[in-house]
C-alpha cells in the first residue's frame, strides 16, 4: 500500500508540472533574455523552439520512464548512474530524429538541451527500492 503511494507522491500530476514546467521556461529565459537584449532575433526564435522544447520533450520522456522503472522495480541504480543513462539514451534518440529530420544545422541546439533535461530530471526522481 505504502508503496503505490510513493510512487503516486512521487510521480504525480502535480510533480510532473513541477518539473515540466522549468525544463521549458528556465532555457527559455536563460536563452531569450539575452536574445532579446542583444536584439538577436534568431536567438530568440531559437529559444522557445530548438532550445527550450528538446529540454521539454527530454523531461517528459525522461519523466515516465523513470515512473515505469520505478513501479515495475527495474534498473534501480544510483542516481547518477540513471542520471547518465538517460542523458546517453536521450542523446541517441536526438540524434536519431535530427537525423530523420535533417536538422543538423540545430544540433548544438538540441543535443545540450535534451541532455540537460535529461540529467536534471535523473537527479531529481531518485529511484529506490520499496
Amino acid at each position: 500500500m505504502s508503496n503505490n503511494k510513493n510512487i503516486t507522491q512521487m510521480f504525480s500530476k502535480e510533480a510532473f508540472l513541477k518539473s515540466a514546467f522549468p525544463a521549458y521556461f528556465f532555457p527559455l529565459i536563460m536563452s531569450g533574455g539575452p536574445a532579446y537584449f542583444l536584439n538577436k532575433p534568431e536567438l530568440l526564435k531559437a529559444s522557445y523552439s530548438t532550445i527550450a522544447l528538446p529540454s521539454l520533450i527530454a523531461t517528459v520522456i525522461c519523466f515516465f520512464l523513470l515512473k515505469y522503472l520505478k513501479e515495475k522495480q527495474l534498473l534501480l541504480l544510483h542516481r547518477i548512474v540513471i542520471s547518465l543513462l538517460l542523458i546517453v539514451s536521450i542523446g541517441a534518440l536526438s540524434l536519431l530524429i535530427i537525423q530523420i529530420f535533417d536538422l543538423w544545422t540545430y544540433l548544438l541546439d538540441i543535443l545540450p538541451s535534451a541532455a540537460l533535461g535529461a540529467g536534471i530530471i535523473g537527479m531529481t526522481k531518485p529511484l529506490k527500492k520499496n
